[in-house]
């Protein structure tokens, strides 16, 4: 049975995050961002995924810039449940008064899903990533170490299959803790925090786009009052897929890199 959901009470929801969103914030920093990405994905007989990110992001301050990134990565299912990630990340930083910087970014995760309903489910993500930052005027660099734990949990409205539908709403929140070793080329945060709110819809052949709401929020250790950021950031992804959807076990895991 399909469920039908009126466009006017997810418009609402959304405003008023919005609304609650913009309102000033305590950080001594506040930054808007933008984020466009396509995430194609090619689905094996079973196990295994191939995707990648692409995108860009901008952000307004009184410091712009605007970064370009691509992700390829591997997904492997263990069972129905357990999953094994893999993959590295490529970045370049174009500022607006400051040297240019790009990063190399390899990172290896594990995640795990629970299926509570036929229609509810949530995803645990967990994940190691080395971040090498090099600037583009110098022989500058530095790296950090970096941990990441996500727990998003999303619900069925339509399955995606069934096009130019409402697909699902998503919750998420992940946290980000950073060993730096070398802060020299640019400023580091300690901990990073992000809450998300997710609703996507189904396009034709099994793709969709997704609309994302969210509030990031970044600290250094030493001086939290000093260099906190608040970030609230709009981001939408088109999902391209090819291959053995219906026969792959990751096909309903709502895992994301």
């Amino acid at each position: 049975m399909q469920i039908q959901v009126s466009n006017k009470p997810i418009l609402a929801t959304l405003l008023c995050i919005t609304s609650f969103l913009c309102h000033p914030l305590k950080a001594e920093e506040y930054a808007k961002q933008i984020v466009l990405e396509i995430y194609p994905k090619w689905y094996s007989n079973e196990d295994f995924t191939y995707q990648g990110n692409f995108g860009i992001e901008k952000i307004y301050k009184e410091s712009d810039w605007v970064q370009y990134y691509g992700k390829p990565s591997l997904t492997y299912a263990l069972d129905r449940n357990w999953a094994l990630h893999g993959g590295v990340g490529f970045y370049y930083t174009d500022y607006q008064k400051l040297t240019d910087t790009y990063e190399l970014r390899p990172f290896l995760g594990i995640s795990h899903t629970t299926y509570w309903t036929e229609k509810w489910t949530t995803g645990t993500y967990f994940r190691t990533e080395e971040r090498y930052h090099y600037s583009t005027g110098s022989d500058n660099h530095s790296n950090n170490t970096r941990l990441r734990l996500r727990i998003r949990t999303s619900y069925l409205f339509n399955p995606v299959t069934i096009p130019n539908k409402w697909h699902k709403i998503t919750f998420g929140i992940e946290g980000f803790k950073s060993y730096h070793t070398d802060a020299s080329l640019e400023q580091l945060f300690d901990y990073q925090t992000n809450i998300k709110l997710g609703m996507e819809r189904s396009l034709k052949k099994g793709q969709k786009l997704r609309f994302e709401l969210a509030w990031k929020y970044k600290a250094a250790l030493n001086s939290i009052t000093d260099t906190d950021i608040n970030t609230v950031f709009f981001k939408i992804q088109y999902y391209p897929s090819w291959g053995q959807w219906l026969h792959n076990r990751l096909r309903d895991r709502d895992i994301d890199e």
